[in-house]
């Protein structure tokens, strides 16, 4: 459908996969935690182990990381993020921060000798990083850091990996000399040995327990008592240390070298925003696939129809169809770009805008992370009741994509405090506005504020469907919205500073209905910015039609929840603005509704991987509920315990 998958084999890694004997598991095996961690952790191992996966094919194909997240997410979530949100952090914080002497613990890694994870949240500390109480001490005499957890309140918490098995980590502490604090750097640190898998002495390391989806992965957390780790182990491309403990870094203003590292910590929300589309397209694929089969009702009361055919489903489908479409576009565009940043900065390839574009990269990613996830929580949960009473049988398979889905809401940054760092981005940007000073950024995502004035100037003037389903249209009505949303929100953080409020209460109560609304529209924009110029480059016309309609029923559906401030800043007076939207969402959902089928079976997983009685590509749903209810241990057997209930006396028991 014109996205590329880059480069990385599809049919061939699911032809791997579908004879790998690690992936043939009993499903009895999985009923247990112990069973649960075994297996997720031998298909970590063996997705190491898979060239198409290898880290030299990534370098080379920067297409490949987001193509392999998302078939490997679809056969194995736990292994997948054991393996990604670990090993592949662990890879990553190291080509981003640290330099060739720190390349050993890659290939070390590559070669199966160690096991890495990545540990950055505390126990009392996620998202405000600059407030870690980890410690890294540096002795001058020994050219060690020493390693200090003041209490369990900073013992660093939820790494995938690090409960049972992690023999290093990249650990996030505060770089102390002499006294003086330097602020968050990053050190790898050998937590287990690897030939017995026991702590060293001076770490204390452990399982978090059992969660409420993803138990195959091993969350841990660590703290240190006097552990004393080598000076060289220190990731010191942005900041290092001198034997004789003098602090130096490239960078001459702190900002400047906070935003280059800011590119680094992204490599986790890229990712995870990759995870969140791959969950939503399991769950679509099985809720469309049955939508077409399933019949309900009909006009003669004899015929039934498919309850795709009904306005109602296919407006709570088709909304979320479009939008995971116009997501993985971005999701692949913002990986590439991420992978090349961090390939170029391990390779020493520094460039004047890489401050600016580490800024971008974090900007964009503590939005998007965000808004995929809440995207397809919703499309998930609307998944689950689309397909009925039969779409709560585990059978179906959404109920686990549900729990498993749950966590990337939370980690690597909670939504509504991550996407704040989106917004403090934006908010230093209207000032320029104001000046009429021209604004850029590597990555084009800001370069239309330059014109922000002559754009708070326009009004809504489309007067028909076929206007306001227009590519360009939908582009101007959101640069206009997120211009004006940063002129409000801006106004009202001045507001609130004058009033007297400290700076940091003054952005609290600028969140709700301003700065939040802002980085929401924000990335939503950037969104259709990328599908409009893949449609743009689209050779085949049937190819352009599709891509378009789905692109103005994304961009349709979302400016839908944003009417009231398009009212509000007097864009549009009068009732045609949602009348003409919600004519034209419906026109695109029924548009649509014939190839929704095709659509989701051209990103849908195989049937083996899906696993799924409603949603097989063969449209058996009925045979394959009837040997799944029949089939099952309890389907037409009586309990172990029924002896329990025809003894039962209830006269003896009052």
């Amino acid at each position: 459908m014109g996205l590329e998958n880059g480069g990385c084999r599809e049919n061939d890694l699911y032809s791997v996969i579908r004879d790998h004997p690690d992936y043939k598991v009993d499903k009895t095996v999985l009923s247990t935690f112990d069973g649960q961690r075994r297996v997720a952790t031998v298909q970590a191992m063996a997705q190491k182990s898979m060239d198409q996966l290898a880290l030299l094919n990534t370098i080379h194909n920067l297409k490949m990381p987001p193509t392999a997240t998302r078939i490997m997410m679809q056969v194995s979530p736990s292994a997948t993020i054991k393996y990604v949100v670990g090993d592949r952090l662990f890879s990553s914080a190291i080509m981003n921060m640290g330099t060739k002497r720190h390349m050993k613990f890659i290939s070390d890694m590559e070669e199966g000798k160690i096991f890495g994870c990545y540990a950055l949240t505390e126990i009392a500390h996620g998202s405000n990083v600059r407030n870690m109480r980890c410690t890294a001490t540096y002795d001058k005499q020994k050219k060690v850091f020493v390693l200090n957890t003041p209490d369990f309140e900073a013992a660093k918490c939820w790494a995938g990996g690090l409960g049972q098995l992690a023999t290093h980590a990249v650990i996030y502490a505060m770089l102390v000399i002499d006294g003086h604090n330097y602020g968050l750097h990053s050190f790898v640190v050998p937590v287990r040995n690897p030939k017995t898998l026991l702590p060293h002495p001076g770490v204390i390391v452990g399982d978090m327990g059992e969660k409420i989806g993803l138990n195959g992965i091993d969350n841990g957390f660590i703290q240190f008592e006097n552990y004393e780790i080598p000076k060289e182990n220190l990731l010191n491309k942005l900041g290092d240390v001198t034997d004789d403990g003098k602090y130096t870094t490239p960078f001459k203003d702190p900002n400047k070298r906070h935003g280059a590292a800011l590119g680094s910590l992204s490599a986790g929300r890229v990712t995870i925003a990759v995870i969140c589309e791959t969950m939503g397209v399991k769950a679509l694929t099985i809720a469309i696939r049955y939508a077409g089969v399933r019949r309900q009702f009909g006009p003669d009361g004899k015929t039934e129809v498919p309850i795709m055919e009904y306005q109602t489903h296919q407006h709570r489908l088709l909304p979320f169809l479009a939008a995971t479409y116009i997501i993985r576009n971005f999701n692949t565009y913002l990986s590439e770009v991420f992978y090349q940043f961090s390939i170029d900065r391990m390779m020493g390839i520094e460039s004047e805008d890489g401050p600016e574009k580490g800024m971008e990269i974090h900007a964009l990613s503590s939005a998007s992370k965000p808004v995929v996830g809440w995207t397809m929580r919703d499309a998930i949960q609307e998944c689950r009741e689309t397909c009925g009473g039969h779409g709560y049988l585990k059978a179906s398979g959404i109920g686990d994509i549900r729990n498993d889905h749950d966590a990337n809401l939370t980690y690597e940054g909670e939504n509504h405090v991550l996407i704040q760092q989106c917004s403090n981005y934006l908010l230093k940007l209207w000032p320029h506005v104001l000046k009429r000073q021209t604004i850029s950024s590597p990555l084009h995502s800001i370069d239309f504020l330059t014109h922000g004035l002559d754009i708070l100037a326009k009004k809504f003037n489309a007067r028909s469907t076929q206007e306001i389903c227009c590519p360009n249209t939908i582009i101007e009505i959101y640069q206009w919205l997120v211009t004006y949303l940063l002129k409000i929100s801006h106004e009202k953080l001045e507001n609130q500073l004058k009033s007297g409020k400290l700076q940091f209460w003054a952005k609290n109560d600028t969140q709700v209905y301003y700065a939040k609304s802002l980085a929401v529209a924000y990335i939503q924009h950037f969104y259709l910015q990328r599908m409009l110029l893949l449609i743009s480059e689209s050779p085949d016309e049937a190819v352009r039609n599709v891509l378009t309609r789905m692109f103005s029923l994304y961009g349709l559906w979302s400016l839908e929840k944003h009417i009231s401030t398009l009212y509000r800043g007097q864009y549009a007076v009068g009732p045609e603005l949602p009348e003409l939207v919600h004519e034209a969402i419906l026109k695109l959902c029924a548009d649509l509704k014939d190839d929704s089928v095709s659509l989701i079976d051209s990103i849908a997983p195989p049937d083996f991987i899906l696993d799924s009685v409603l949603g097989a590509s063969d449209g058996m749903v009925y045979k394959r509920l009837e040997k799944s209810i029949k089939g099952s241990e309890y389907g037409m057997n009586r309990p172990r315990w029924w002896q329990d209930v025809v003894k039962f006396d209830l006269k003896n028991k009052l």
